[in-house]
């Protein structure tokens, strides 16, 4: 259940807020009647006149038909074309209007369908007039039988005896055992009318209050209300008896409170202050900065002084523009510091003289072992007892007791340094009251925990970047047909092709799409004028416009988009098709607001991770590279713009031209969306390769060009094999896999032999290995070897296999060296 704290001076003050009556009259209430009216038309609520043009009944949504025209176009079959359909379509039976009416002679009674009460209705009927011709005789007016005696009712009553209205007569009439008249009355619920009257009967006085004050305020914060959420939420509050909207317990989701949560939040805003906000322990942040959200708790704290430092530094950062989440940080890491000294201090902190620079030395250590545990909390199995003893030793939270927060490595470089901040902004304050030693060293801040980037390494491509065969998947027509069509489908597949961050997406104008002419030389170097097509858009990150160049099918998505929004909201456009207002958007919320009359407001930035949550679902089982099932968690929104990245350097585009197509200010930036894949690992390392082969003698074969080093490798695949320290092309060889050589495997004396410097770990161990080999049979001849000429030959033969090899390496040293900066990398 939502709970939201108020003090009493809040609940104070709010009871003297009084409704703008003249404001609330101009927008439908009617006070004689106690109802809010909701004229079809009017630009506050979504109810339109139905388009048949012989209806006067509302309609609340798409097509804007009423309840009985719709059923009719859908028994047509749902043509396309409304408006004709309606200019055909027989005239839909007159509308009743439940409303009271009194009688037409003048008496205090509800009139009947002919316009007289029931009993004038008799006399007439009696004597064989019509209602015209009783009329004309002057009756003399009848008394009436007072009000219903429904408490929520304020009809007149029609009969005398039971004292109902005949809707409540009705509901009396067939509840089952006809229980006490009177009982039943003081609990029946009021008569609910049409959908463009919402009766407030039934309310205690203070909650009509809260709920015209709270209505008031949703008007006034543009938005365009739904008669039937403000009927549901009167209703639930009559139901439920409530006597305090900001005292009741509100369900967190349905449409049947979502308009009470509105009107609760709009009530406690009016009745909090800035001032009263700072000295609070429960601080709404919008109180102290329009931009901000959320709330802060400082209950836990329980030292005056530290109560007074952490509102001191909210109300500082709030004042200075600081984020929401810094500001929840600053809080935070008081709380923490807060818990230290209840736990360990021996006064537990009461005055911030006692704590002194000890104090905060023996929290850095402490907190800096709570991090620690943290990250064992998180690795450990759930059913470890181990969990249960570290959970006693973490801060609970206020929210819900039951959970605890722990402490990750980036969080304990900001709550450090949060710490850090809130004592050296407050220093002069400190030192007045005896505690100036309170400070964090820049030396006790922990450093920065930098990202494990190994993964990434080993896969060749950013952390956050798809795999590109996910990535194909994810582009397949039948795969983006299980996005729902229109906005969400061109939102998502765009989001997809160019790699923009999603509030640009979201933010697109709808005449993004430009085209621009560029001159080109031919092969015969005649000239021609060749048109591409540009996207236009706002960078908010960089505050400055950008352009990119587009790809056909990404001008298909953007076309479609446009289409859509033709078709679907025609009153948008004129007759050519243009927009009426010059800052459409392109991806326009469905929300009809005030503010978004004419599609000028863009889709909530949360819309984006729903699509994909559901499109995700929908998808079948993804395969990664390696034929192993994806993960589906790591498709969102950003990881578009990592995989645009990844694509492009993988197809060889540099650096400079990624950085524009980006729109990052530094090649660094541009560099965090992207590794270097493996396949140009592999091609850089065969193309220094190529130019630096040598043969037996060690002398350098003709340096190959990158289609001749290609072709060289595609041959190799069948035309060499692999041996110590290089390659061997005798082709018997290669027939036999490695088994057939001629010579018995001396390749330091064959002209088949080539190696080059990616061979050098294995020619350096191969080096020592005959070295080891030449020195015990040089310790062993004469003894365990018999001196003589087969001897003396292999000792001569091993040492000329060593000279050969420090031939081969001191070549391949001397080619790395010589390679550049660009080349080693």
């Amino acid at each position: 259940m939502i709970a939201i704290a108020t003090s009493e001076i809040a609940a104070a003050r709010l009871a003297a807020l009084e409704p703008d009556w003249d404001y609330l009259i101009a927008h439908g209430l009617d006070q004689a009647a106690d109802l809010l009216r909701f004229p079809a038309g009017e630009p506050w609520h979504v109810l339109r006149r139905c388009l048949h043009p012989a209806c006067e009944r509302p309609s609340e949504s798409s097509p804007w038909l009423c309840q009985r025209c719709l059923a009719a176009w859908r028994k047509a079959g749902s043509p396309p074309d409304v408006a004709a359909w309606c200019s055909t379509a027989p005239a839909p039976p007159e509308r009743r209007i439940y409303g009271e009416k009194p009688c037409a002679v003048g008496c205090e009674r509800p009139a009947e369908a002919a316009g007289l009460c029931k009993t004038c209705t008799t006399t007439a009927r009696k004597c064989g007039l019509t209602a015209e011709e009783y009329l004309a005789t002057r009756p003399e007016p009848r008394p009436g039988f007072g009000t219903c005696q429904v408490t929520t009712c304020t009809r007149m009553a029609a009969w005398r005896g039971v004292r109902l209205c005949k809707p409540h007569q009705r509901q009396w009439s067939v509840v089952e055992g006809r229980p006490d008249l009177a009982s039943w009355a003081a609990k029946a619920d009021p008569v609910w009318t049409t959908m463009d009257e919402v009766p407030l009967s039934g309310l205690e006085l203070s909650v009509r209050r809260q709920v015209l004050v709270g209505y008031q305020e949703q008007l006034r914060a543009g938005g365009r209300l739904s008669p039937h959420q403000v009927k549901s939420a009167i209703i639930w509050l009559r139901v439920h008896r409530v006597d305090d909207l900001l005292e009741a317990d509100l369900p967190e989701r349905g449409t049947t409170t979502t308009y009470l949560c509105v009107w609760k939040r709009a009530l406690l805003r009016l009745a909090d202050s800035p001032e009263k906000a700072r000295r609070s322990t429960v601080i709404r942040l919008g109180t102290l900065n329009p931009r901000l959200k959320g709330y802060v708790h400082l209950t836990d704290i329980q030292a005056p002084w530290l109560v007074h430092l952490a509102q001191e530094q909210v109300w500082t950062l709030a004042a200075a523009g600081a984020s929401s989440t810094r500001v929840r940080q600053a809080c935070y890491a008081l709380r923490w510091f807060a818990y230290y000294l209840r736990l360990h201090h021996p006064d537990q902190g009461r005055t911030a003289r006692s704590v002194g620079r000890v104090g905060v030395m023996g929290f850095l250590e402490w907190f800096a072992e709570r991090a620690r545990d943290s990250e064992d909390y998180q690795h450990i199995d759930e059913t470890n007892p181990r969990r249960v003893i570290i959970a006693k030793r973490m801060l609970p939270s206020l929210a819900d007791p039951t959970r605890i927060l722990l402490v990750t490595a980036q969080l304990h470089w900001h709550y450090v340094r949060a710490l850090k901040d809130a004592f050296d902004r407050h220093r002069q304050w400190l030192h007045e009251q005896g505690a100036g030693d309170l400070h964090v060293t820049d030396e006790e801040v922990p450093p920065w925990p930098e990202k494990d980037r190994g993964f990434s390494e080993e896969e060749g491509r950013s952390e956050d970047a798809l795999p590109e065969t996910v990535y194909l998947q994810l582009l397949r027509e039948e795969a983006l047909a299980l996005l729902t069509p229109g906005a969400p489908r061109n939102l998502v597949e765009l989001q997809a092709r160019v790699g923009r961050r999603p509030w640009e997406i979201f933010n697109l104008p709808f005449d993004c799409l430009n085209f621009d002419t560029i001159t080109v030389e031919r092969a015969d170097g005649t000239f021609e004028d060749r048109t591409y097509p540009f996207l236009t858009y706002w960078m908010q990150k960089t505050r400055r416009r950008h352009v990119l160049p587009l790809h056909d099918t990404d001008v298909a998505v953007i076309q479609r988009q446009q289409d859509y929004l033709r078709c679907t909201y025609p009153e948008w456009f004129d007759d050519e098709g243009r927009p009426q207002h010059p800052e459409m958007m392109l991806f326009p919320t469905r929300r009809r607001t005030r503010a978004n009359q004419f599609g000028t407001r863009p889709h909530e930035s949360s819309a984006v991770g729903y699509w994909l949550a559901t499109w995700m679902q929908a998808l079948p089982e993804m395969l990664d590279e390696d034929g192993a099932p994806f993960d589906r968690r790591r498709v969102f929104a950003y990881a578009f713009r990592h995989i645009y990245a990844q694509l492009r350097a993988d197809a060889g585009v540099p650096l400079d031209v990624l950085q524009v197509l980006m729109g990052h200010e530094l090649p660094s930036t541009t560099q965090v969306y992207y590794r270097v894949s493996h396949r140009r690992r592999v091609e850089a390392v065969h193309d220094i390769a190529a130019r630096f082969q040598l043969d037996l003698s060690g002398d350098r074969i003709r340096s190959q060009t990158r289609a001749e080093s290609d072709a060289a490798r595609h041959r190799a695949g069948v035309g060499s094999v692999p041996v110590p320290g290089g390659s061997c092309h005798e082709m018997n060889n290669v027939r036999a896999d490695g088994k057939g050589c001629p010579v018995f495997y001396r390749c330091f004396s064959c002209h088949f032999f080539t190696t080059d410097f990616t061979q050098l770990p294995q020619l350096r161990d191969l080096r020592q290995a005959k070295a080891e080999h030449l020195a015990r049979l040089q310790a062993s001849y004469g003894t365990i070897l018999r001196a003589g000429p087969l001897t003396d030959a292999n000792l001569r033969l091993l040492a000329e296999e060593i000279a050969q090899l420090d031939t081969l390496i001191n070549k391949c040293e001397a080619d790395l060296t010589s390679l550049t900066d660009d080349e080693r990398q």
